[in-house]
């Protein structure tokens, strides 16, 4: 009985104190104060750790849901999908999630979260192999492909694949000549690899292509002058 009461409280606690912090920010958000300013880390240090993870992991759950639901165009509503998919903790909804993207918006890159999500997933019928997963990479231009190969990539290392695995799975890297210098950060893993697994001809293939990518421009430095021209359109037609 006094475990279950417990338990009652902490629960109780917790939801207390996540209300709170929630009251805190929306007060501060009618006062026109800055949220950054309303300091919820000092009602969150003094919790343990476990309970401090699940009134965080709330907090930005709802702010996820609330996204998906202010979204208006059709580009704002995948994104806080995505988003909401990869966020989520309860397995079932981000089935739903990304099971939905997967099939309904391919060519999104929005979609990417599901088709990252489903490759090499070897506990979902609907795994994705290194070999469609490729092709899928190949759908996209190279500014958009970057963020799918380091996401891609960073799941192989969590899956703990060996070095020649992802190796392997990177080598079509080498037959593209790189337009952005963000490439750099994977043709130096490739060295890497390759020069650990004693394949001297694909490492200097790829120390080569290093050198190509630092003579492009930054994936940044593009997309903010796009914004930029996009921006001085809009004001010229508003004029």
């Amino acid at each position: 009985m006094e475990k279950k009461t417990g338990l009652i409280l902490l629960i109780t606690s917790v939801f207390f104190l996540y209300f709170i912090s929630e009251a805190c920010l929306r007060c501060a958000a009618v006062a026109n104060i800055n949220p950054e300013k309303v300091k919820l880390d000092t009602i969150l240090n003094d919790l343990p750790e476990s309970v401090r993870d699940l009134v965080t992991y709330r907090v930005m759950y709802t702010d996820l849901r609330n996204n998906l639901e202010k979204a208006e165009t059709e580009q704002e509503k995948l994104s806080a999908l995505a988003q909401l998919g990869d966020y989520t903790r309860d397995a079932e909804e981000k089935e739903q999630i990304f099971s939905r993207l997967r099939e309904k918006y391919p060519s999104a890159p929005e979609a990417s979260f599901a088709f990252v999500y489903y490759f090499l997933n070897e506990n979902n019928p609907k795994k994705i192999g290194i070999p469609e997963f490729q092709r899928y990479l190949n759908t996209f231009p190279q500014l958009e492909r970057y963020n799918v190969w380091a996401m891609a990539i960073n799941k192989m290392v969590q899956l703990k694949l060996s070095d020649r695995e992802r190796l392997d799975f990177m080598m079509p890297l080498l037959d593209m000549r790189p337009e952005y210098r963000d490439y750099s950060v994977f043709y130096t893993e490739m060295v890497r690899l390759a020069s650990k697994l004693g394949l001297s001809n694909t490492a200097n293939k790829a120390d080569g292509l290093i050198d190509d990518s630092r003579l492009c421009p930054s994936i940044t430095e593009v997309v903010m002058e796009r914004e930029m021209k996009a921006e001085a359109e809009k004001g010229k037609k508003g004029k």
